[in-house]
């Protein structure tokens, strides 16, 4: 299969909403005020009605609802309602089947959410700025898989992909077989259309080619393919994963009782009953 049909689909996405790219110029003239936020959200009801429907979901188990904007930044902070808005956004224009990654819609956010949180979470107690850029690059690490999966459906291979993935266990690999691209040199691409801060596809450009990643990037880039290690779509923190991940951390020199303490703490909160 050519990379051709991929870049045509994100050739052909449509811009950001107004509401977003403000919100995006925002965070990126530095740390935004919570009412700037709130004002830019409230002015887009379908936005605040996204936001809303977001934040309620199952998955975050909050037992009261959540029933305003401030609310809702208040109880997730900015980076995950940036993330959140970003993600909202991006998914009106797919129509979402994951089922060539044998994943359902709802097991794809909970993915999303819980690499977010993880990279949120861990990366706080090294560099806490890094951390807020990362956040929502990380909730949206996995958006190529969709445009993928569409073209694997389209072209009948769902049953030959699926099983390559089980064969070989590494989905990038198996992406690139199938469509000569991986998700992240998918979502370099996204990013770039919508003109993204150049971050995020700058990391998602060398997240599957670390060797060729300049000095500057190393940082971010490795936070997020120790993230990605212990959270895919093949596992999400399982013993196997979290000990790959560890290693990548202990390589890195980070502390790794930090690293498990919030690897104990996300499987609380999403993965036991």
């Amino acid at each position: 299969m050519s990379y051709i049909p991929l870049i045509a689909r994100v050739d052909s996405l449509p811009p950001l909403p107004e509401s977003v790219i403000e919100l995006e110029q925002l965070f990126n003239n530095g740390d935004p005020d919570i009412d700037d936020i709130v004002k830019i959200i409230e002015a887009d009801p379908a936005l605040t009605t996204d936001i809303l429907s977001k934040v309620n979901a199952p998955l975050y188990g909050f037992s009261r609802t959540i029933v305003d904007v401030r609310q809702a930044i208040t109880l997730f902070g900015a980076p995950q309602i940036r993330s959140i808005v970003l993600a909202a956004s991006l998914e009106r224009c797919f129509e979402i089947d994951l089922s060539p990654y044998d994943i359902s819609t709802s097991e794809y956010s909970k993915i999303s959410s819980m690499q977010s949180e993880m990279i949120f979470q861990w990366y706080m107690s090294i560099d806490i700025d890094l951390a807020r850029q990362l956040t929502p690059i990380a909730f949206l690490m996995e958006i190529g898989k969709i445009l993928i999966a569409k073209d694997i459906i389209e072209t009948d291979k769902k049953d030959e992909f699926l099983e390559d993935i089980k064969q070989y266990h590494d989905v990038s690999y198996v992406e690139n077989i199938h469509t000569m691209m991986t998700t992240a040199q998918i979502n370099a691409l996204i990013f770039k259309h919508l003109n993204l801060n150049e971050n995020f596809y700058e990391t998602m450009k060398y997240l599957d080619a670390e060797n060729e990643c300049p000095d500057n990037l190393k940082d971010m880039v490795l936070a997020l393919q120790i993230v990605r290690t212990a959270i895919n779509v093949q596992e999400q923190l399982t013993e196997n994963s979290i000990e790959k991940a560890k290693e990548l951390v202990n390589d890195a020199g980070f502390n790794i009782q930090i690293f498990e303490r919030v690897s104990k703490r996300i499987t609380r909160k999403y993965l036991e009953d």
